[in-house]
């Protein structure tokens, strides 16, 4: 057993709340820090589905990447989905804790770990964080020479995904790969035209975001939001287990909010 504020010191030097976004809510939510866990769920998503598991596991704790609550609640009815999700924890004695971009931007983090798992190195910050330019958001490496369909056709096995949206012309050779996991964001398109990669990994590529990076001549792949950050419940449970373990860490990944049609 250990107490809630042990694990919350421990993640928080992992992951500095300081280096989180404005408009981010991570940290604990929800709970006591004086409580005691013994048994923790760690997830990307703390949906309703989420805390419902860590309800019939009797986990004291879930730890997710994604925030349950961005706004401001004013109403805890079942009406709505804060509501029930809040409802459901309160009612279960479970605390919820998000590690978000703060976990995305630090030195380390789930950023360099999706670098590692498509095998880049010599991995550098993609856009440099104001607190310290160890830490930012996005990341760029190389990887052994490589054809463009290889190098597609490995995102998908280390993503273990069956399919992928690209824009532009599939390049000839692959050296030199961007990583901008979750949501694309535009502010990185400067960087991006500064080193010129020859392929840019992201996800949530909105339609004209993508016409300007086609129009830039950067081929980009979308690999989706929960195929460039599932690996959070990997990676999360590997530094609890590490850190604590005396802890039963239960790893959730849950499923992708899209689903794919193909013909068969």
């Amino acid at each position: 057993m250990v107490q809630l504020e042990r694990i919350i010191s421990f993640l928080n030097e992992k992951a500095p709340s300081i280096l989180q976004e404005a408009y981010d809510n991570s940290g604990l939510i929800l709970g006591n820090p004086g409580s005691i866990i013994s048994r923790v769920l760690v997830c990307l998503d703390a949906d309703y589905e989420a805390v419902k598991k860590a309800a019939e596991l009797n986990c004291q704790l879930v730890i997710s990447h994604h925030p349950p609550i961005f706004r401001a609640v004013k109403v805890f009815t079942d009406e709505t989905s804060e509501g029930r999700l809040l409802s459901l924890a309160i009612k279960n004695n479970i605390a919820l804790y998000s590690s978000h971009t703060n976990y995305d931007s630090v030195c380390g983090g789930l950023t360099d770990q999706l670098c590692r798992k498509i095998g880049l190195f010599d991995i550098k910050v993609l856009k440099k964080s104001p607190i310290s330019p160890e830490h930012g958001f996005g990341r760029y490496g190389h990887t052994e020479l490589v054809s463009g369909r290889e190098f597609i056709s490995r995102i998908k096995k280390a993503l273990d995904l069956d399919v992928v949206r690209y824009v532009g012309e599939i390049p000839d050779t692959v050296t030199l790969v961007a990583v901008f996991n979750g949501s694309y964001d535009r502010e990185i398109l400067h960087e991006l035209q500064e080193i010129k990669p020859d392929l840019l990994l992201t996800g949530d590529l909105k339609y004209h975001d993508a016409q300007e990076l086609m129009e830039k001549g950067i081929f980009t792949v979308d690999a989706g939001h929960f195929g460039t950050e599932k690996h959070f419940v990997e990676s999360m449970t590997e530094l609890l287990r590490y850190k604590f373990p005396q802890l039963d860490i239960v790893s959730y990944e849950g499923e992708d909010v899209f689903s794919y049609h193909t013909d068969e």
